[in-house]
């Protein structure tokens, strides 16, 4: 008898929870959109033995180390950008974002968290060819820096602006924006990508002394779920979905 009573009872307040559907005001004035792809209209051609020395940098945390004799036979090898072919969109994935007003192609990245775009704190040979971010100290946040280094090696570091971001309908008015003084080569050479944009845990955020929440925490109040699907293709432009 007991156990019947449980089970009505249990029964009774899961029919009350479905009983409490989701209103119109709550989800009144969130914002939905989707942020198309634009194209990466090159791509780096490695040679095998660069294509094992990025292998080598890859791991270098975990104690990789390549032989001399990789590390030359790479620095002798011919580097070549060239147009690019369909697979480039399943190498970089760039979108548009304007940044303190100035709309630079940023790459959407997951699997970091720091918000980080070519600036004009930069020396102009890492410039060139980019669109910049052009600060204004009066936005600067002052001793906060930031320094990142990726799984393949290459890196950037600089300093933290607070300033208005906007991506697709949604705008953060006083998003921490990490301006590059310094990015490794790779980066250099990547002339259509003008930044990084990422998108995981803000707790992996690399600013100090304090880490930023990352731009998908600083909007997600207005989304009308606090969620974003990424739909990427194969050989043509895919899109993120806010």
């Amino acid at each position: 008898m007991q156990l019947l009573q449980i089970l009505a009872t249990a029964t009774a307040l899961h029919s009350l929870c479905e009983a409490v559907p989701l209103t119109t005001a709550d989800v009144k004035d969130k914002k939905t959109f989707t942020l198309e792809q634009v194209l990466n209209t090159s791509s780096i051609i490695r040679t095998p033995a660069q294509k094992l020395l990025h292998v080598y940098a890859k791991y270098a945390k975990a104690g990789a180390s390549a032989p001399v004799a990789v590390r030359k036979a790479a620095a002798s090898a011919t580097v070549a950008t060239v147009a690019a072919s369909p697979e480039a969109y399943d190498v970089s994935y760039l979108c548009p974002v304007t940044v303190g007003g100035k709309t630079l192609n940023l790459n959407f990245d997951t699997g970091s968290a720091d918000l980080w775009v070519y600036s004009n704190l930069q020396p102009s040979s890492q410039r060139s060819g980019h669109a910049i971010y052009t600060v204004n100290n009066a936005k600067l946040m002052d001793g906060y820096t930031w320094d990142i280094e990726y799984g393949d090696g290459s890196g950037a570091s600089g300093k933290v602006f607070a300033d208005k971001v906007v991506v697709g309908s949604a705008t953060a008015t006083s998003q921490a924006v990490e301006a590059a003084t310094s990015v490794s080569d790779g980066f250099v050479s990547d002339t259509n990508s003008d930044g990084i944009l990422g998108l995981a845990f803000s707790s992996v955020n690399t600013v100090m002394p304090y880490s930023q929440n990352n731009f998908f925490d600083t909007v997600k109040s207005q989304l009308a779920k606090a969620v974003f699907t990424a739909d990427l293709k194969k050989g043509a432009p895919g899109s993120y979905d806010f």
